[in-house]
């Protein structure tokens, strides 16, 4: 049996659960899902812009290395020469600095052909170092 039990401005029969919200359980429970999910997308977030910052450290190296190369060969095509031997710049873009070396030396077998090796390093943010490395034959 069932008796009607007055409480308050609640009415309710005994014996049965008044469903009027969540238990502090229920809300600490979903808190910490929600927390879990939060940290693997922050985790996510901080993995794609590494990549990112990566990816542009890469871009800019490779972009210095051609012009170095695009500059060997107006000066060919203008008849001009270019020096055999290796050369050391220094190159600033942002708070990144990069190294470039370049190394330009005659073929062995042609000796009018030069093998040319342009190499682009510079210091990642958390240690270690980033290389590019462009290697193309020039002909006069």
């Amino acid at each position: 049996m069932c008796n009607k039990v007055v409480t308050g401005q609640r009415t309710h029969l005994s014996g049965s659960k008044a469903d009027t919200g969540f238990t502090l359980v229920e809300v600490l429970v979903s808190l910490l899902v929600l927390g879990v999910a939060l940290m693997a997308l922050w985790g996510f977030h901080w993995t794609s812009r590494q990549v990112n910052l990566k990816t542009k450290r890469e871009a800019s190296a490779l972009v210095f290395a051609n012009q170095q190369l695009e500059t060997f060969r107006s000066t060919l095509a203008s008849g001009g020469t270019v020096p055999v031997g290796t050369t050391t710049d220094v190159l600033q873009q942002g708070n990144v600095t990069y190294t470039r070396v370049t190394n330009v030396a005659q073929d062995g077998t042609f000796p009018w052909r030069l093998n040319v090796t342009v190499t682009v390093q510079w210091a990642e943010q958390r240690g270690g170092q980033g290389q590019t490395v462009l290697r193309t034959i020039l002909v006069p």
